[in-house]
């Protein structure tokens, strides 16, 4: 089935088109920002990763100097970029945190297409799509990761948008549950409630209650369906998968479930 695309990623499809480019994985974000008529800075922002102030036919973007991983940089860049294209004539000033940046289900439609744009911009869906194949694990988002040039988090957020395992994913902050997304195929309720801790037994849980750090392939875990999944009438408990993202800089998890 061909991928249908929002508002938002159609304009990121555009503007990578209008600058020549598949997508932008080996240019600066800041010489496009440039090249679309808006002013660019980097100066020390606190409490924001990013902002954009408009003013007539004016704009800039100035990104936060503090934030040191570059593909994290490259995505708050491309977020600022599609309030540019999208919102500029809309709202004269946008601030923009951690959160709203992580939150691509759950922001403000104005957030949400930011980070819609961004995601397009950064890993055009049918590029992304091509380059998912084979299992699931720990590795192939590294890889998706490290090919785009982007975070493990938005790797693991466009895979729920576009990739070709039915999963879910739940997102956690200082050990409570904010919210979740599956991909349509997922056929699965996921057992969440909102503001309480993940249930004992999930690997969330353990990254926010113990000192165990997962490396490798260690990272996927297997655990009983029971603890993030209702289990269906007289359905037995079994194994299933999740792969837990743990950011200790913003204290928040993000966990891919899959059925084995």
């Amino acid at each position: 089935m061909p991928p249908s695309y929002s508002r938002a990623e159609i304009q990121a499809l555009k503007v990578l088109d209008e600058c020549g480019l598949d997508e932008p994985t080996d240019f600066l974000i800041e010489t496009i920002i440039r090249g679309r008529g808006c002013s660019y800075e980097e100066k020390a922002l606190t409490g924001k990763e990013g902002e954009i102030v408009s003013f007539h036919d004016q704009s800039i973007i100035t990104i936060n100097s503090g934030i040191d991983f570059f593909p994290k940089k490259r995505f708050a860049q491309a977020h600022e970029l599609g309030h540019y294209e999208l919102h500029r004539e809309i709202l004269p000033m946008i601030s923009d945190t951690e959160y709203n940046m992580v939150s691509w289900f759950q922001s403000n439609p104005y957030e949400k297409e930011a980070n819609e744009f961004a995601a397009e911009f950064l890993m055009p869906t049918e590029i992304f799509r091509k380059e998912c194949s084979g299992d699931l694990e720990p590795d192939l988002i590294d890889y998706l990761s490290d090919g785009f040039n982007v975070s493990k988090t938005a790797a693991m957020l466009k895979f729920v948008k576009c990739g070709h395992v039915p999963v879910g994913l739940v997102y956690c902050k200082d050990n409570k549950m904010g919210w979740f997304k599956a991909t349509d195929d997922f056929k699965e309720y996921i057992e969440f409630d909102y503001g309480m801790p993940p249930p004992f037994g999930t690997v969330a849980f353990e990254m926010f209650n113990t000192k165990n750090v997962y490396q490798g392939d260690e990272r996927m875990q297997d655990i009983y369906k029971s603890c993030w999944l209702k289990l269906k009438h007289q359905e037995q408990d079994y194994m299933i998968r999740e792969f837990c993202l743990f950011v200790p800089s913003y204290n928040y998890t993000l966990s891919l479930i899959w059925v084995i």
